[in-house]
């Protein structure tokens, strides 16, 4: 099946797990969206520290501030996201996300101390840098298709008419954030996504490589940080595809150097 379909949203989550910042256009790299997950906060052994085991870093808010990003925690204090220098050269830490290791920097010790004391426990933020390794886990993936510091895949593509038909069958007051998607779509029917395929948009295309299956993060109210265990349980009865709780599909770019609000496509359907 073919469909003409637009983009509705886009959205970049500059560090993992906090909140995204939503934008008129996303310009792609080899690592996905620009700006997105180049950022992340690891504990002492390196590993990747998320919303599944720090409720409350969905409070924290993101702000565009004279060119740079501003974070706001929980607590009111602000902090404004390192700037990287090419010419500079940052300490290497060895970081994992699940089961994958791969480079970090971490690139200014204040800014690992101050996450630290707003999250109560020690971390340090580091970032992607502009050499990273990590292969896109998917047999569909070329060996130099790339993901940073997201999950597995550089691109989360959410269909907005199935998250109205999810409002609309479980009556749950839901927003797209709460999906952290990149680009929302508009124009496919509802569930539609699920059976991948390929969106032709004007330059390239963006290839739909595997559902996206969901982790407890959904079900974390972004407005108070905690776990809704209702919510949880009607996504999982509502959102289920082959025996998993499913929303959204993940995707690579190809040929797509960039996307813009209102950009439109034929949606190919496997």
């Amino acid at each position: 099946m073919s469909y003409q379909v637009s983009v509705r949203e886009l959205w970049v989550y500059p560090v993992k797990s906090l909140a995204g910042l939503q934008v008129d256009s996303l310009s792609f790299d080899n690592n996905g969206p620009v700006g997105d997950r180049r950022w992340m906060l690891v504990d002492e052994r390196g590993r990747f520290v998320t919303q599944r085991s720090q409720m409350m870093m969905a409070l924290y808010r993101l702000a565009q501030v004279d060119g740079r990003i501003q974070i706001t925690s929980p607590k009111g204090h602000t902090l404004l996201l390192p700037v990287p220098q090419s010419s500079q050269t940052y300490p290497e830490i060895t970081v994992t996300v699940w089961k994958d290791e791969l480079t970090g920097y971490e690139v200014d010790t204040t800014a690992s101390e101050w996450f630290s004391e707003q999250l109560d426990m020690p971390v340090r933020l580091v970032w992607l840098g502009d050499a990273s390794e990590r292969r896109v886990p998917d047999a569909q993936a070329s060996d130099d298709e790339r993901v940073g510091f997201a999950d597995g895949y550089p691109l989360l593509v959410c269909n907005q008419a199935s998250l109205d038909e999810l409002v609309n069958t479980t009556g749950m007051s839901l927003e797209q954030r709460r999906f952290r998607p990149n680009v929302v779509v508009d124009g496919l029917p509802a569930g539609e996504e699920l059976a991948l395929g390929e969106w032709h948009l004007g330059e390239g295309t963006l290839a739909l490589l595997k559902v996206c299956e969901r982790c407890n993060i959904p079900s974390i109210n972004p407005k108070t940080g905690t776990f809704e265990k209702a919510t949880a349980s009607l996504l999982k009865s509502a959102c289920r595809f082959d025996g998993r709780t499913v929303f959204g599909v993940n995707a690579v770019s190809r040929g797509v150097t960039k996307l813009r609000t209102g950009d439109s496509g034929d949606w190919v359907s496997n």
